[in-house]
């Protein structure tokens, strides 16, 4: 069984302009009566089951939480399994995005092969157990994404200092993905820009301090969340903010579709050149002093948290703030971002609100519903 549903993208228009642009992620908000009352050690394989995409990250959260609220914590060696598996889960889903999904939106055809390749040589890696000697499979990912993303090693593209030098790669790489980077480059780099600021990237002791609290003491925390009251951004703009390319590209284009581009490009490059160690682990639980545990994972989309109660082997609540819910907030990066486009046609209107969405990479299909301010 899965709850994706689906997120609905309400525009409205008036002279000729967005005036109005508001997402809601339209799914079951069922988590916490499905999690509660069940056995604590089937939150894992219940979240999994539920959210068919990054369901991985999903089941790690999940784990960690109830390991924490218990107090058992896993081991280095299964944590290590779990990194491995978290970071195959992101270069997969980043593969998706930038061989299938954005190229589809380009009118382009699909580059279904270097995605089945991709599959192939992340295989090991999604399954990975404790102990595993992944170092072959971490090669043959490295060797996938030269061939079928950079065009040469994660290390040269993350060399790459600014926006002249980008372009530069992009002509020279001649990899369906650097293709892509340079069409889409020349026509919607801007697209979208706001200023919405980033979220923090995810941290045990902020999440404690900040987001645990607000979900004892909101009960629409998961559905809108904020940072003091503000919506924010997640996702590989946080993680890559400090990198000079990607600095680059928002001092050149501002933080919209041009700069989530290059962010997906270094964050699946440093994902890939950090594959294997635990010194980019992305993910963390704490045990919290109002009783039971809350946990982290820095997917794909961004920072997803468990929120977990115990009462005895029983879990009394559960909750689960994702992606989707910080970056298509009423106030965020989505609803920002498309005030202001041209609106006399329609069709190029659906076609940059579509780009605009998926470089904030929603984790549900979309809807659009469109009416007059």
């Amino acid at each position: 069984m899965a709850i994706e549903g689906e997120l609905v993208v309400r525009i409205a228009t008036a002279d000729g302009r967005v005036m109005r642009a508001q997402a809601s992620a339209e799914r079951p908000r069922v988590a916490g009566a499905l999690f509660r009352g069940r056995r604590a050690a089937e939150a894992p394989v219940l979240a999994g089951a539920l959210f068919a995409i990054c369901g991985r990250s999903q089941a790690i959260a999940a784990a960690a939480a109830v390991e924490t609220a218990r107090g058992e914590p896993a081991g280095a060696a299964m944590q290590a399994a779990r990194a491995a598996r978290m970071a195959a889960e992101n270069v997969h889903e980043h593969a998706w995005r930038l061989l299938v999904d954005w190229p589809r939106l380009a009118g382009r055809e699909p580059e279904v092969a270097a995605l089945a390749a991709a599959r192939e040589a992340l295989a090991p890696l999604l399954a990975a157990e404790a102990g595993a000697d992944l170092r072959d499979a971490v090669a043959n990912t490295r060797d996938w994404a030269a061939w079928a993303v950079f065009g040469s090693s994660a290390e040269e593209f993350l060399a790459l200092a600014g926006v002249p030098a980008l372009e530069a790669w992009a002509k020279a790489a001649a990899t369906p993905v650097a293709t892509l980077a340079t069409a889409m480059l020349a026509s919607h780099a801007s697209l979208g820009a706001c200023d919405v600021a980033l979220l923090p990237e995810g941290d045990a002791s902020w999440i404690a301090r900040e987001i645990a609290p607000a979900l004892d003491r909101e009960a629409g925390f998961d559905e809108a969340p904020h940072w003091h009251g503000e919506a924010r951004e997640t996702g590989p703009l946080v993680r890559t903010a400090a990198h000079p390319l990607v600095a680059d590209a928002v001092a050149t284009w501002g933080r919209g579709v041009g700069a989530r581009l290059v962010a997906r490009l270094v964050d699946l490059a440093a994902t890939l050149v950090a594959l294997g160690a635990a010194a980019r682990d992305g993910h963390g639980a704490v045990a919290l002093a109002s009783g039971g545990a809350i946990a982290w994972v820095e997917t794909t989309r961004g920072l997803l948290v468990h929120r977990v109660a115990l009462d005895g082997e029983r879990i009394a609540d559960y909750r689960i703030v994702a992606p989707t819910e910080w970056n298509f907030h009423p106030e965020g990066a989505l609803a920002r971002g498309a005030l202001g486009l041209a609106a006399g046609d329609g069709a190029r209107l659906e076609r940059e609100l579509r780009w605009l969405i998926a470089s904030l990479d929603p984790c549900v299909g979309v809807r659009f519903e469109a009416g007059h301010a």
